[in-house]
């Protein structure tokens, strides 16, 4: 992971830091120093001690459920809506799952125990983080229904859409290695899906880059999880 200067850093697009006054959080924007995330970097590996946080500005990144056998599956992602490191706000200190970039950008990072003292004062801070925590664990019951009843193929349009929605665009980098981690399926049947939406029209995928091109047709095939999941950020960012 690079740290940048703060006369390199991007401006501040994380939501929970736009809403925030500068003055009155002035320790905790002095504090957060800002990083390059790059693809299939691992910003915690799980039982890590959580000793920083990440405001997400640009890209995305998994929390995955491992398995003894090394088998992967996405509990949840997080984009620059959010933040990474949740669990210390409840006084864990350990991060229960692995935590992986999907989309390079860039984040802010925080020390744990700054972002736990702003939290304890009652103020706009405590009531984004409470509100985006129920947003997340709302989002991450609702994918445990996806990956559990959902085809793949559906699956695959519900991942590439929330990406998308996350990152603000319509197009990204991603490996075939990258969607098999996080949809739990072998790289065959990831081929397969992304053969068929690219047939249909939906998408198109060359050398790594995946573009949609349908967005509309896109959502029509893609599981209700993804409603669910836009109706609940959308909620979020009207609080």
């Amino acid at each position: 992971m690079l740290t940048l200067s703060l006369t390199d850093q991007s401006p501040i697009r994380n939501q929970i830091l736009t809403r925030l006054s500068t003055e009155k959080y002035s320790r905790l924007f002095s504090s957060l120093k800002p990083v390059h995330l790059n693809a299939q970097e691992v910003l915690y590996h799980a039982e890590d001690d959580i000793r920083c946080v990440y405001f997400i500005n640009r890209g995305m990144a998994s929390l995955l459920s491992l398995t003894a056998e090394g088998d992967t599956i996405e509990v949840a992602n997080v984009g620059n809506e959010g933040i990474l490191g949740i669990p210390v706000l409840f006084r864990q200190v350990k991060m229960p799952h692995q935590v992986l970039v999907q989309v390079p950008g860039d984040a802010f990072t925080l020390n744990a125990d700054v972002l736990k003292q702003e939290f304890e004062k009652q103020g706009v801070l405590r009531d984004l983080l409470l509100s985006y925590t129920h947003a997340l664990a709302t989002y991450m019951s609702q994918l445990s229904v996806c990956n559990h009843f959902h085809t793949l193929d559906k699956r695959l349009c519900r991942w590439l859409l929330v990406t998308s929605h996350q990152v603000q665009s319509q197009s990204f980098y991603l490996t075939h290695e990258s969607l098999s981690q996080v949809l739990g399926a072998a790289r065959t049947g990831i081929t397969m899906a992304a053969t068929k939406l690219q047939r249909e029209g939906l998408i198109r995928y060359h050398r790594g880059r995946i573009t949609i091109l349908d967005r509309v047709r896109m959502e029509v095939t893609s599981c209700d999880c993804y409603q669910t999941t836009k109706t609940v950020f959308e909620t979020l960012a009207q609080l």
